[in-house]
């Protein structure tokens, strides 16, 4: 199975498809995640603080606000940086062979970000979205 999936990758690739400042690509790809692992427990957090309020009966506090600034950071960050890499970093500063490995890369980041939109939206608005209380 692994060699199949290197079969069709240039060799020059396998260390990464940018000739410099692809360490620029890989600082952000880790904030990414970690903004996303941030905001995921946040999340969970404050459901479980929801409930615990709900048990003591209790007013919730609101995190509106917050759930709207991080949900919109979310929504707009992410493609806005694909986009920026795609077309100002990769031009400048991408292996030419390695064209069809970035954009596969970018499909499969952008399907994740789609993913974790997807569970945020749901983690922090579920009730308004589907009407529960």
């Amino acid at each position: 199975m692994i060699a199949s999936l290197v079969d069709g990758v240039p060799a020059e690739c396998m260390v990464g498809t940018f000739n410099s400042h692809g360490w620029v690509a890989l600082l952000i790809t880790v904030v990414g995640l970690c903004v996303a692992a941030y905001s995921l427990s946040k999340g969970f957090a404050w459901l479980g603080e929801e409930a615990d309020c709900k048990r003591n009966k209790k007013e919730p506090p609101d995190r509106r606000t917050a759930k709207n600034w991080l949900l919109g950071l979310w929504v707009l960050l992410p493609p806005a940086w694909l986009y920026i890499e795609y077309i100002s970093l990769y031009r400048h500063f991408g292996k030419a062979a390695c064209f069809e490995s970035f954009k596969y890369a970018q499909e499969i980041v952008s399907r994740g970000w789609l993913g974790v939109l997807v569970v945020l939206s749901g983690l922090y608005f579920g009730k308004e979205i589907f009407g529960k209380e």
